[in-house]
């Protein structure tokens, strides 16, 4: 591990707001995960990155695993805010394959997938509230999609038969990133882009018709 953090490039050491501290610390990990998997690594590579000491990270994160799923949090935290954007676009709903692409490609980020195998394997609860967060980020997606496809009240069965196609969304992009190289390999098929693109209209046309049915509404 020695021989590891040499090839990171340190940070001049200064001193921080707190919060900008975290925000460092949080950056630099992401830029250790692009280039090495969480088990290749540790704290002390993630403070040198960021020009800090060991006990500065453990300050704010109290362990590696704290440190990482800290990291995925801001992540799909940040997913969140770019996909409540894009639902709030005019017409951005009756392009729903435009919207999975989004949540595929973001989903499927190298680094997002490292953080998220490393969670699961870990069989560590924590790995869940990273996904969910404390504000149930998924929820407040699927109240917006249903008030711009219901109106402004939506019924909660309405809001529910959202939430249904969103975490089916969430869930199919999630397994395809993690997995898609083996299904594809089982199908005698690349996991090229025309896959991707295939996989996604496939899933947009299922929720497409769940909604149709649901909601009564025809997305186009």
């Amino acid at each position: 591990m020695a021989r590891t953090r040499k090839l990171f490039q340190r940070e001049p050491r200064r001193r921080r707001p707190p919060e900008q501290a975290r925000s460092e610390l949080l950056d630099a990990a992401e830029r250790v995960f692009a280039d090495h998997q969480p088990d290749q690594v540790g704290l002390k590579e993630i403070a040198h990155a960021a020009g800090v000491s060991h006990a500065l990270v453990t300050h704010y994160f109290g362990t590696y695993a704290g440190l990482i799923e800290a990291t995925l949090e801001r992540r799909v935290r940040a997913l969140r805010e770019v996909m409540l954007e894009r639902v709030r676009e005019v017409g951005a709903l009756g392009q729903p394959a435009r919207l999975l692409g989004l949540l595929f490609q973001s989903l499927g980020d190298p680094v997002h997938i490292r953080l998220m195998r490393w969670l699961f394997a870990s069989e560590r609860p924590a790995a869940s509230h990273a996904l969910a967060l404390a504000d149930q980020g998924l929820q407040r997606i699927s109240l917006e999609v249903a008030k711009a496809l219901v109106g402004p009240s939506p019924p909660p069965a309405r809001v529910i038969a959202v939430e249904n196609a969103l975490l089916t969304a969430v869930s199919a992009a999630y397994g395809y990133a993690m997995g898609k190289g083996a299904f594809a390999l089982a199908l005698g098929r690349a996991p090229d882009a025309a896959l991707d693109e295939a996989v996604q209209d496939t899933l947009a046309r299922m929720l497409q018709a769940h909604l149709r049915e649901a909601l009564g509404i025809d997305l186009g």
